[in-house]
């Protein structure tokens, strides 16, 4: 991939940065242990998975990987060969109801227009648990300050429509699941839920 080609996603997981390296880092240590001890868990969906960073995280072959962007699936591939991944719509997934044990949609929902659309559509495809993930405001916004991006911007990223604090994301993932467990891996807030 050249770089005037990059997703800002593409970019994070492979910048140089130290300190984007640590908070990278830590936050695939706590998903990875947010998901280690789920019980009975086979089928896996990452929504918006991109270049496929978090699938080929978990290492295991029972994940599916859906995105909008075709570019960003063939990464995926190519990084998960022995994964299933197709393009589609976190607003209207072509699979049938109660489909995956565990859902993933990490730093997803912050980029959509209408995400209480988009947590009924993963609420209809869960059959057990999800896993969401968004910044953490307004600590995301100032660790983009302290590095000197966005700075015209106050440091929101140019594709956030929405900013929640903590409080506020569990609150709104509340009002469609039952939540179980929430991380707080700088600069994120991280929510396991049952359906």
């Amino acid at each position: 991939m050249n770089q005037n080609s990059e997703s800002g996603n593409y970019k994070k997981y492979t910048s140089r940065n130290p300190l984007m390296g640590v908070v990278i880092s830590r936050f695939m240590k706590d998903l990875s242990e947010t998901i280690t001890p789920l019980e009975e868990v086979e089928s896996i969906i990452d929504i918006g998975c991109g270049e496929g960073f978090i699938v080929n995280c978990l290492n295991r072959t029972d994940i599916t990987g859906v995105d909008i962007s075709k570019k960003a699936l063939n990464i995926a591939r190519q990084k998960n060969p022995n994964c299933n991944f197709c393009a589609g719509s976190i607003y209207d997934l072509s699979f049938k109801k109660s489909s995956f044990d565990l859902v993933i949609a990490t730093e997803v929902l912050e980029h959509l227009e209408t995400p209480e659309r988009a947590l009924q559509e993963i609420k209809r495809i869960s059959k057990k648990y999800c896993i969401f993930s968004v910044p953490n405001e307004p600590y995301f916004r100032t660790m983009n300050l302290l590095r000197g991006k966005n700075l015209t911007r106050f440091g929101n990223d140019i594709e956030h429509l929405q900013n929640w604090s903590s409080k506020e994301f569990v609150k709104l993932v509340g009002r469609h699941f039952n939540v179980v467990e929430v991380k707080r891996p700088f600069p994120w807030t991280m929510v396991l839920c049952r359906k």
